[in-house]
């Protein structure tokens, strides 16, 4: 892990967002529970944890489809 941190210009910000938001729908298309999915557990948690340091995080929940994801104010989610 490092401790280096990036510039990210605000503008720039809904799209990384869009970026992730995307990504977790499309782990969601394979995923299965249970620990059968460990790198995409592992990958969601990143994308998560990138996402907070943006400001904001994704509730992502399983439906038939794949996963609901919804993005959310990341101080409303630390409620």
């Amino acid at each position: 892990m490092s401790d280096k941190q990036i510039t990210i210009q605000e503008e720039t910000v809904s799209y990384l967002l869009s970026m992730i938001e995307n990504r977790l729908r499309e782990i969601g298309k394979g995923y299965q529970s249970n620990g059968r999915s460990y790198a995409d557990d592992l990958e969601i948690t990143g994308l998560r944890t990138f996402a907070r340091q943006l400001g904001y995080d994704f509730d992502v929940m399983s439906v038939a489809s794949g996963f609901a994801v919804t993005r959310v104010d990341f101080s409303e989610a630390a409620r």
